[in-house]
């Protein structure tokens, strides 16, 4: 396969994507590239989640191996709101290549607790916060201002499961639905404190949201319950100067497409299992971009031509969707570079598809 150029897109081609301005001949290209980071520069993801340097370099790495048109500042990135507060995190020493987790059961928030007073995050000093943000100063001086860096950060539900349980906050759903908005509240408080300080490092934002996926939580309760928060937070960023909020959440969130377009978030995911159909047509209506994924499974064990072949397809569907993205989800650690780099060339083959 011959080198693919490193040509990313400027801020402003960017920017015209997620406003959904005239169609850009090369696709954007966005991988859900983050624990896999560490595979540029040989390392692990405990390490290079643990060491600002090392995620800078991995970062970099990433941005030359690759060539994407933005980078993501997270390896795993459920996890670190939640250990900024308290829970604690699993990390893997030596060659293990596992992914950080927080601990099962440890949880530091319970069903009824008052959280009116509820400790917030210092993201200069808190758990692994001060590291992400290091990495996003790093890069930015590397990459200079015209280039996309986004920080991650949870959304409210994820982050909600993460200090609670899963288990307790469903059923905290039914029993206590009060409660659960007031830990929702907490949740964006601290998600607010984080971002506050990703922007201050010269970072835009990503929200990963994937626990409020219609998988596990119903079309009604994401409106009940995650809709408000999340267009609060939303809102909260376009007074902080952040007029374009990617949201992520994975699986087949075709049921709630019409709901995430009202989160005022103008980036929307379209993963591998969901219908680009009527995905497009939400897109459309609401003048939403829109990433479309290709398989992880594809990615880390199909050939170079197969891929291409997929991707090349998915180019076809969005060509006249205005704000379309081909993106991936997440891409496992060691994946082969020549296979995400197939996605790249049929973006870049994109004209004559």
């Amino acid at each position: 396969m011959p080198p693919t150029p490193h040509v990313p897109a400027t801020r402003a081609e960017v920017e015209s994507v997620l406003r959904c301005g005239p169609a850009r001949p090369v696709p954007l290209f966005l991988p859900a590239i983050y624990e896999h980071k560490a595979w540029f520069i040989g390392s692990t993801p405990s390490a290079i989640s643990r060491d600002g340097d090392l995620l800078t370099r991995a970062l970099l790495a990433e941005y030359e191996t690759i060539g994407p048109d933005a980078l993501a500042i997270g390896v795993d990135v459920y996890n670190l709101e939640a250990e900024a507060v308290g829970c604690t995190v699993s990390f893997y020493e030596g060659d293990d290549t596992s992914i950080p987790g927080i601990k099962p059961g440890d949880h530091v928030v319970h069903v009824g607790d008052d959280l009116s007073q509820a400790r917030l995050p210092n993201p200069l000093k808190d758990g692994r916060m001060p590291v992400n943000l290091a990495a996003a100063r790093n890069v930015r001086r590397a990459l200079g201002d015209d280039f996309w860096l986004r920080g991650a950060i949870s959304g409210p539900f994820s982050l909600a499961i993460s200090l609670v349980g899963a288990e307790a906050l469903f059923l905290a759903c039914l029993d206590q639905p009060d409660w659960v908005r007031n830990v929702l509240d907490y949740s964006g408080r601290i998600i607010k404190e984080f971002s506050k300080a990703y922007i201050d490092a010269g970072a835009e934002l990503i929200v990963f949201d994937s626990q409020a996926s219609p998988e596990l939580l119903s079309p009604s309760m994401y409106e009940e319950f995650v809709l408000p928060v999340t267009q609060d937070l939303v809102q909260w960023a376009l007074t902080q100067g952040v007029r374009d909020v990617p949201l992520i959440i994975g699986g087949n969130t075709t049921p709630i497409a019409a709901l995430l377009a009202q989160t005022g978030a103008n980036n929307l995911l379209c993963d591998f299992t969901g219908d680009f159909d009527e995905w497009s047509a939400v897109a459309r209506e609401h003048g939403r971009a829109l990433r479309r994924n290709i398989s992880p499974r594809l990615i880390e064990t199909g050939t170079p031509d197969q891929i291409y072949e997929v991707a090349a397809r998915e180019i076809r569907r969005g060509r006249d969707l205005p704000g379309f993205i081909m993106g991936t989800a997440v891409i496992p650690f060691g994946t082969p570079t020549q296979n995400v780099l197939a996605i790249k060339r049929a973006c870049l083959d994109a004209a004559t598809l």
